[in-house]
């Protein structure tokens, strides 16, 4: 009975650990490409434009898309683990 409380969730924590952990491996080639994609627009406005880039534009592309992207795979990951897990219910009695 007192190891029974501890392995109950196993199942679901075990997918929800492969789930995260393949979110995030695909994850970093979507950021990459994101990157590569936000990049050659920004080049192509700058050169349409006065032809000097800027260091703080760029550094806000990548921090804006790093950002966007991780909440996104947190979100789903939450969203993930939140319908695998049943419902606590108070089991008095």
């Amino acid at each position: 009975m007192r190891g029974r409380g501890f392995r109950e969730g196993t199942g679901a924590s075990l997918v929800v650990a492969i789930g995260s952990t393949a979110v995030f491996t695909i994850l970093s080639g979507v950021l990459a490409f994101l990157l590569w994609i936000a990049f050659s627009i920004y080049a192509i406005v700058e050169i349409v434009g006065d032809g000097r880039p800027s260091a703080i534009a760029m550094a806000l592309i990548v921090v804006l898309l790093v950002t966007t992207l991780t909440v996104l795979a947190a979100v789903g990951i939450w969203l993930i683990g939140r319908s695998l897990l049943p419902a606590k219910r108070d089991r008095r009695l």
